[in-house]
Parts: structure tokens; C-alpha cells; sequence
């Protein structure tokens, strides 16, 4: 029986918009490595015991927790490891897997990595004791993974290089996976959408940065068509989104559903930390969050977000309070990436 696929090619034109976001992810790799290689040196270069690494834990910290993948120089680079989010400091529990993007929640998993052996891509689902279920193949570069809080539900986006016709092309491609049979449910594209009330269709439609609702069916979702980055809102059940405002990447909801955190863009590439306030339908920028944040956050509780940046130290985690407009960033993981919040 052949594996099914995640994101089968299609011919679609592409702008050079997304063609800098790719860039932006090949950056993001790159600059892991840098980041690697620039943390190794600086250690070698202090005394010893200057930098004692965070010890080990021989079991996972309680709820609420950390998932992230590790940045730490060593055994420990890419593995997925645990920490406790009220003392991030105090251990951390290193798990087998390695995961490039990564997300957890209601006991499954979802992790996106590359097989050293054969370099191709996959998305592996495993459960709460972190054993891999399913495997599914992967036919682009890894972007955007959630899974939706009953752990019934992942998304996975990843980029795809285009055909002849755009020969520095490409476009994202969302697809939906039935967690429990390892089987995929859909791809968003196939998903009918509506703006302003009327049928919205375009050949160039990417989706990516799915969120899901406390629900596990209703999800937020970004939609680019002619340039233009869309919040999109929708149902599983309905295979049906709608358009609810433009300007919104990597939505991420709160956990009491009524706002979204998500990256603005204020450059070519270069995006900050916003907040919609669904209620009210207003947003603002988390004004003492300046540096340039390319990932989709995650909340840590109903007051905070946390978020990766990448640096010439390598990558962290941080954390900021999004009650307060002059809040200051907070390093909540040194070395580690992509995180999620198990509560």
C-alpha cells in the first residue's frame, strides 16, 4: 500500500512576495546553524563551569510544560525536550525524537523533520509518551505544524518548489490529518471559500499558520491571494472558510478564544508581534517586541505568548505579557525552538 502524501504539487503562479517568505525559511535554517556554530565557539572560549548546561531530568516536569526543540550544542541539537514553564531552568526532559517544527496537544504530537538517511521530509505523529504512530511523506520544506487541543486534528504546512513555469517559484500547501488513523483528511485548498459573502476563488490561494478553536473544528487560518495576506475562519466539518480581514500572518489564538496573536509584516520580510482583539475588532503592536519575529507563537496562558527568535547566539524562546503595550520580552528557553505549551 503506498503512503499517502502530504501537499501534491500543483501549478499554481506565484508572486515574489512568497518568494521571499521561502527565503525567509531557508534563512531560518541557516541561521540555526550559525546560531550553533556561534554558541560552540563562545563556550569554548570561557572558562569552564562559566556556562553550566541546564541539567537532565529523569522525568517530564509537571503541567504545565514546555515542548520545544533543542538548540543546545551536542547530543541534545534537535531533540524535542520538556521544560517546565514555571522554572524553565531547573531541568529539562530529553525525549527520542527530533523535530525541525513541531506542536503538541490533547496527547498527540505532531513533528515535522528531515531523515538524515534519505534527506526527504515527513511528518511523524506520536502520542503522550512521545512513540511515533504514523509517518506520512512530506513534499516540500517544513513551515507550520498545530494540532488541535483534542489532539484529534493536525495541520501541517510546508513549502513546495514550483515546476518549469516558475522557475523561482513556489507555494505553500496545508493539509489536515486524522491524528488517531494516520490518514489525511484534506487539503485546505480543496476548501470552499467566501468573501463578503459571495464565492472567493483564485488559482494563486496558498493557506498556512492554522490555529485551532477550543472546539477542534473551528480553526483561524492565513490566506494569500494577489499579494494580499488574508484571516480566514472555518469549520473541518464544513470543508468551508470565510474571509474575515486581511493583513494577518500565523494567526494564534488565545486560549479563551477571543483574540489572536499573529506577525505583521513592516518590511519586505520582516514582520512584528500584533495582537487582533476579535470583540472588539481592533489591534495593536506589542510595541516593546522590535526585533523581527518570523515564527507563529503560541500562548502560554490567557496573558502571555511565547515565540523563537533567531540571533547570532542561536535561537531562544521568549515570552511577553500582551495585557500592556509597554510589556518588555522576556528569554524564557536559551537555546531551543519552536514551542508549544502543554497545560
Amino acid at each position: 500500500m503506498n503512503e499517502p502524501v502530504l501537499g501534491e504539487l500543483t501549478l499554481v503562479a506565484v508572486d515574489r512576495r512568497r518568494v521571499w517568505a521561502f527565503v525567509g525559511i531557508c534563512l531560518f535554517a541557516g541561521l540555526l546553524a550559525i546560531g550553533y556554530a556561534a554558541t560552540v565557539a563562545t563556550r569554548r572560549a570561557r572558562p569552564a563551569g562559566a556556562d553550566a548546561a541546564v541539567p537532565l531530568r529523569t522525568t517530564p516536569p509537571d503541567k504545565p510544560y514546555l515542548v520545544v526543540s533543542s538548540a543546545e550544542p551536542g547530543e541534545r541539537w534537535g531533540r524535542l525536550v520538556l521544560v517546565s514553564a514555571a522554572a524553565p531552568r531547573a531541568g529539562v526532559f530529553v525525549t527520542a525524537l527530533s523535530c525541525e517544527r513541531t506542536h503538541m496537544a490533547g496527547g498527540r504530537g505532531a513533528c515535522l523533520r528531515r531523515d538524515a538517511t534519505s534527506a526527504r521530509y515527513s511528518l511523524e505523529i506520536f502520542d503522550d509518551t512521545f512513540t511515533v504512530r504514523h509517518r506520512l511523506p512530506l513534499t516540500g520544506v517544513p513551515s507550520r505544524t498545530r494540532v488541535s487541543p483534542d489532539g484529534r486534528w493536525a495541520a501541517a504546512t510546508v513549502f513546495e518548489q514550483g515546476h518549469s513555469y516558475a522557475e523561482d517559484g513556489f507555494s505553500t500547501r496545508t493539509t489536515i490529518v486524522d491524528t488517531a488513523a494516520g490518514t489525511v483528511y484534506a487539503d485546505l485548498e480543496q476548501f470552499e471559500v467566501e468573501r463578503d459573502g459571495r464565492r472567493f476563488h483564485s488559482p494563486d490561494f496558498n493557506f498556512w499558520g492554522v490555529t485551532f478553536a477550543h472546539d477542534s473544528d473551528t480553526f483561524y487560518a492565513t490566506l494569500s491571494s494577489g499579494g494580499v495576506n488574508h484571516l480566514v475562519t472555518g469549520r473541518l466539518s464544513d470543508r468551508r472558510v470565510r474571509v474575515v480581514r486581511a493583513g494577518v500572518e500565523c494567526p494564534s489564538l488565545s486560549p479563551d478564544g477571543t483574540r489572536i496573536a499573529y506577525k505583521h509584516r513592516v518590511g519586505r520580510d520582516t514582520w512584528q508581534l500584533w495582537l487582533f482583539d476579535m470583540q472588539s475588532g481592533t489591534d495593536r503592536a506589542l510595541s516593546q517586541e522590535s526585533r523581527n519575529l518570523d515564527d507563529q507563537v503560541d500562548w502560554l496562558d490567557d496573558g502571555h505568548v511565547i515565540y523563537q527568535l533567531v540571533g547570532s547566539t542561536g535561537a531562544n524562546v521568549w515570552s511577553i505579557e500582551t495585557g500592556s503595550s509597554s510589556a518588555s520580552p522576556r528569554l524564557l528557553v536559551e537555546h531551543a525552538f519552536s514551542p508549544s505549551v502543554i497545560r
